[in-house]
């Protein structure tokens, strides 16, 4: 019997194929795209006590159509709305992480209350947000104050499977010495999840998240530990 051997076919690069090549390896290059976190500090920073105030909607404070500009770095935020409760959510999740950390010393966050309300009633005239904030912190017996903002906290519609609009959070963490106004580091988050074929640079993330469509909570919570990897350590 004569076998008669197949003609090797050539592997042929697909124009998808070619496209999750492409994504994968421009992922290792650029890393995370969405949490524009400034780098971490290379060396510690001497921290002192911390205080972790509650986050603040700026839809509720400010509504949507005002813009507001941080104090504390030249940032003009684009307003949207912001889920009830989404500020709670965050500030216990960001507390939470942080008190998880054997390196940093946290002032119990019910003082925050406290204090600015102790503030508040010694001033006849309305302070201004960053002077409020700094007041706030030395009251507590502070060293540095953590801030958090949340811009945009929208839940998807749909189910995990299927979608008519996807999730959309957009918050940032700053990291305030106490003394002088400065600005330590600050972590930005801001993502509208998207499908894998609308993202092929991001597929470590479908892959360590699973192909499903998160809630606002599940997608805060991935993008609170994204950017939480470069808070500055201390000593």
């Amino acid at each position: 019997m004569i076998e008669i051997s197949q003609p090797h076919r050539p592997f042929t690069l697909t124009p998808f194929i070619f496209l999750v090549i492409l994504g994968i390896f421009l992922n290792s290059l650029y890393g995370c795209a969405s949490g524009q976190t400034v780098q971490k500090p290379a060396e510690p920073i001497q921290m002192g006590h911390i205080l972790v105030l509650p986050f603040q909607n700026l839809h509720q404070t400010c509504g949507i159509d005002i813009n507001f500009r941080c104090p504390f770095v030249a940032t003009v935020y684009e307003i949207n709305p912001v889920k009830e409760g989404a500020d709670q959510f965050l500030t216990d999740m960001l507390f939470s992480r942080l008190q998880g950390r054997k390196d940093l010393s946290l002032i119990d966050p019910d003082q925050a209350m406290g204090a600015r309300s102790a503030v508040l009633a010694t001033r006849a005239e309305e302070l201004p947000e960053k002077e409020l904030i700094l007041e706030t912190a030395r009251t507590a017996g502070a060293d540095t104050v953590v801030v958090g903002r949340v811009f945009n906290y929208r839940e998807r519609v749909g189910t995990a499977y299927s979608v008519e609009t996807p999730a959309s959070v957009a918050f940032d963490i700053l990291l305030i010495r106490v003394s002088d106004g400065r600005l330590l580091w600050v972590g930005r988050y801001n993502e509208t999840q998207k499908s894998l074929f609308e993202n092929l640079f991001r597929l470590d993330k479908f892959i360590k998240r699973g192909v499903r469509w998160l809630t606002a909570d599940e997608l805060a919570e991935s993008g609170m530990e994204e950017i939480l990897e470069s808070f500055p350590d201390s000593y």
